[in-house]
């Protein structure tokens, strides 16, 4: 071959084919894992293994793009900003539409609606329309701005920051509205979500609680107390009250049949949001999303209404205080009055920028707040080998003493040791497949292995749980 300029070139362009591709996958690849550590909560790394691909690629607008997301994520807007207009620069019209879920997202209705137009103007690229992929953002969009159009007017009497895994100590309810408890209170070898809270009633004979169905989505379920002690098997809640999503953290009031609780559904503004439904016979009516100020882009959750006290509280993560969440204590109406729809100040309400801002001139709420200060928290904390076993033909055992035979003793404790083997495999399982759900599709054969593992740990609980009632019914 002779080394003319042509063929140099011809070379040149041949290896570049060859090659690029490779390249691409490379930089691909790379920016996956960014994408995983982001999701997983890793924000800086992700950010700092972007910043190394930008100065090897700096001409590829989707490393800008999903740094803007990563600042978005730690609420760092102005940074998140600065890196969709490069991804704009750079050709990815896709950064517009990240520009109009900040906007959403600030309640900046007008602003969302130019950065979609300038979206779809965007999509025509010469003689080639490409598909449009608003409609999410603009489902968002829309139902804001529905949202903004009715904000409640509530008097919020405080804001309360409290550890996100801890939250549920902030409530203050009196003993004839029930209790939020702990997920622990339930029995280890109960189903139950991660995280949830149980609600129980007044008597403590009555428990919801989230747990997973088999396609691993919450729903919610209830359980009775039996005469003599025992409890019924959980049986889901009649009605579709997740739409599509998980359903969790619930609590009724005192009139049995108003049940509020958090959705991320269809219906849902972002994240979790606060739905109430009422029961009519054994169903429950179509849940109705309980609007602004109580819902955000970001996730709420756990509205409860002491009716004794007039206060009701709900927690959010809009505040986006690491490891924290906000809980708001508020006084609720009997009758829904909302702000004016052309209120300047609309947006701030329905934000919550200043809970101070909602007080009404002259009142003072420090003596309520000093009521609700004042009751103590139901506890029901399980004991460290708490259980109930039925026997049958001799009762329901709930303690290690009221065992005859030494032998079936000995095995429950076993057998007590083995369930919290498995619940602790369990709350792996669920993470691991919060973490295929994000994209980590590597981790489709560990999650087959604990399936399997856990199956087998069951099975073995089953056999031994036998082994105890056969052992202690013969020492009867």
């Amino acid at each position: 071959m002779k080394f003319s300029y042509k063929n140099i070139l011809k070379y040149t362009v041949a290896l570049a084919v060859a090659v690029c591709p490779l390249c691409m996958n490379a930089q691909e690849e790379s920016i996956a894992e960014a994408e995983i550590l982001m999701k997983s909560g890793d924000t800086d790394n992700a950010i700092t293994m972007l910043r190394h691909l930008e100065r090897k690629t700096p001409k590829n607008g989707k490393i800008n793009m999903l740094m803007g997301d990563c600042y978005a994520d730690i609420d760092s807007v102005e940074r998140a900003k600065e890196e969709y207009r490069k991804a704009t620069k750079k050709g990815e019209n896709d950064a517009w539409l990240s520009f109009a879920t900040l906007a959403i997202r600030d309640y900046r209705i007008s602003d969302a609606e130019e950065d979609i137009e300038l979206y779809r103007k965007g999509l025509k690229k010469g003689r080639k329309t490409l598909p449009d992929n608003s409609g999410d953002v603009t489902s968002q969009l829309e139902k804001t701005r529905s949202m903004l159009a009715r904000v409640e007017k509530i008097v919020i009497i405080d804001s309360i920051n409290v550890e996100a895994d801890n939250f549920l100590s902030a409530y203050r309810l009196s003993p004839e509205s029930g209790a939020l408890l702990p997920a622990e209170v339930l029995p280890d070898d109960v189903e139950r979500a991660y995280p949830t809270a149980v609600y129980a009633s007044e008597s403590g004979s009555s428990l919801i609680w989230a747990a997973p169905d088999t396609t691993q989505t919450y729903h919610l379920v209830t359980t009775s107390q039996l005469y003599g002690g025992e409890w019924e098997t959980p049986k889901p809640l009649n009605g579709d009250l997740g739409q599509g999503g998980d359903a969790n953290f619930p609590y009724l009031l005192q009139d049995g049949i108003t049940l509020y609780f958090a959705s991320n559904g269809e219906n849902s503004l972002g994240g979790y949001d606060i739905f109430i439904s009422r029961r009519n016979g054994t169903e429950y009516l179509t849940p109705q999303n309980v609007g602004m100020p109580y819902n955000s882009p970001y996730n709420d959750y756990m509205l409860a209404i002491d009716e004794s006290t007039g206060v009701g509280w709900w927690a959010t993560d809009r505040n986006k205080i690491p490891g924290m969440v906000t809980i708001y204590v508020f006084i609720p109406t009997d009758m829904r009055i909302n702000y004016d729809i052309d209120d300047p100040t609309l947006a701030s309400k329905a934000k919550i920028d200043s809970y101070r801002d909602t007080w009404q001139d002259g009142e003072d709420y420090v003596a309520l707040l000093a009521k609700i200060a004042a009751i103590k928290p139901k506890k029901r904390e399980k004991k460290a080998e708490e259980f109930m076993l039925n026997i049958p033909g001799i009762g329901v055992y709930t303690s290690l003493d009221d065992f005859k035979s030494n032998e079936a003793k000995l095995e429950m404790s076993q057998y007590l040791s083995s369930s919290r083997a498995v619940t602790q495999a369990k709350e792996k399982l669920a993470a691991l497949r919060l973490r295929y759900a994000d994209g980590e599709t590597t981790l489709a054969r560990e999650i087959q292995a604990w399936e399997e593992r856990i199956a087998k740990m069951q099975s073995e609980l089953k056999k031994t749980k036998n082994g105890v009632i056969t052992m202690e019914t013969r020492a009867n």
